[in-house]
């Protein structure tokens, strides 16, 4: 009997996840083709970025560099330092010259950027200082961003077309990649070799997160989470349900769901395109990794407990008939099933209940199966959105194979560790460890 749940769970992940590909390869293709037909817009919305800022000297200067070079004509920058405790705020204030606008406020203009403004805040946590950003903000339409993550000009552009050509529209996102290299020419990543296995392996699940799922979901309208790391949204809607919450772990998931609740039904539109929309950092350690996986699971247990009436519920459509049941059933039970089949099938191995070659014949098409999934991913990345080919086959397939021997494993327990922490858990920024991003001349 064991068996028989435990199969019939994981051949209903799979297939879930197989439906999603189609779904989002479907998104693509539509996408694409409705791209070619559609005249373009003759003038995109003012646009405000709104980039919290804790402890940021090492990259700060250089990342907002790449703001400040976006063809963007109406875009305001606002960075909030967020009461750091190294000299982030002092680097920004001698690197573009910031005024005070008025004596004691917070708020500082650049005399050689008019675009940006810098906010000297205490330390608020980052909900806090979006809601700040927000509150100082001139144009209609956001986007928060992080301090670590790099902007990509023709996903932001469509983006923009997006909500010129569609009023319903309430937020929208894109596919967000790994930054694999710290230097950059024209606002691009220069090809650099990595050989580090924890930054490939989180490539690969931002590759089948966002490629593979997420724009299914947006497909189907049942779309539960803009990453923060980049998000644009139409302020007035953020400001009616309260602006960003800071009683919540993961403030973006917070965010969409809560706009969901109020802004549902067809006159409301929640999309992620098909389009890069920017490339962000990840961890380089195990310790930082399972800081920001361990977060980011309690913050899906405390976001979804939050909402529970919103499960199964068909006054909210899709979202809440299949999305939100799927969040509770895939991503918040999968570990304490997974872990558990990871001991007992062993043992049922070796006392004889089932065979060896059972166990094998499922795990290696277990693994085949993963690898076609990375597959499938990779060639609509390659062809489609990202367009970048650095990634062999091979290397996506060995790698993919190689997350199964100890990467998942270590990931389940961290989820599995994080349901069960204490709902007092307190929310607080990250100290995750910045690269240091590198401009190249142009030759």
């Amino acid at each position: 009997m064991f068996l028989e749940i435990i199969s019939i769970y994981f051949i209903c992940i799979n297939l879930a996840y197989a439906i999603l590909v189609v779904l989002s390869w479907w998104h693509i293709k539509r996408y694409n083709a409705q791209k070619k037909k559609l005249k373009p817009v003759l003038q995109v919305p003012a646009l405000t970025f709104i980039i919290p800022a804790f402890n940021e000297s090492s990259l700060i200067v250089e990342s907002l560099q790449t703001y400040l070079r976006l063809p963007l004509k109406n875009k305001e920058i606002i960075v909030i330092d967020d009461g750091s405790q190294d000299p982030t705020f002092k680097l920004l204030q001698n690197m573009y010259q910031l005024k005070r606008t008025e004596p004691n406020s917070i708020l500082f203009h650049s005399l050689t950027h008019p675009e940006l403004k810098v906010l000297e805040a205490p330390h608020l946590g980052k909900s806090q200082s979006l809601n700040l950003g927000l509150e100082f903000a001139s144009h209609d339409i956001i986007c928060t961003m992080d301090a670590d993550t790099i902007p990509h000009a023709p996903g932001i552009d469509e983006c923009l077309d997006a909500f010129a050509r569609d009023p319903k529209l309430i937020a929208c996102g894109g596919v967000i990649n790994i930054l694999h290299s710290q230097k950059l020419q024209n606002n691009k990543q220069l090809a650099q070799k990595n050989s580090q296995f924890l930054p490939s392996f989180q490539r690969l699940e931002y590759l089948r997160s966002f490629v593979c799922e997420r724009l299914g979901w947006s497909l189907m309208g049942a779309t539960m989470l803009i990453s923060g790391a980049f998000c644009m949204l139409k302020k007035d809607a953020v400001k009616k349900v309260g602006g960003f919450n800071p009683k919540s772990i993961t403030e973006d998931l917070d965010l969409i769901v809560r706009l969901r609740r109020e802004f549902r039904g067809k006159d409301h539109h929640f999309k992620v395109l098909p389009v890069t929309t920017c490339f962000t950092q990840v961890p380089n350690d195990l310790r930082h990794l399972r800081i920001q996986r361990v977060r980011w699971q309690l913050g899906l247990v405390q976001t979804l407990s939050h909402n529970f009436t919103m499960t199964f519920n068909p006054f909210y459509g899709i979202l809440g008939l299949i999305s939100i049941p799927y969040m509770w059933m895939v991503e918040t039970l999968s570990p304490i099933v997974e872990l558990f089949a990871y001991l007992v099938v062993p043992y049922l191995g070796y006392v004889g209940v089932i065979s060896w070659d059972v166990i094998a014949y499922f795990a290696v098409l277990g693994l085949v199966y993963s690898v076609l999934l990375t597959w499938l991913g990779m060639h609509l990345d390659r062809h489609y959105i990202t367009k970048d080919k650095s990634w062999s086959w091979t290397k996506g397939a060995i790698h993919s194979i190689l997350m199964h021997f100890g990467y998942k494993q270590l990931y389940s327990i961290w989820r599995l560790f994080a349901i069960f922490l204490s709902i007092r858990t307190k929310n607080k920024w990250g100290d995750n460890p910045r690269q240091e991003i590198i401009h190249q001349n142009v030759a």
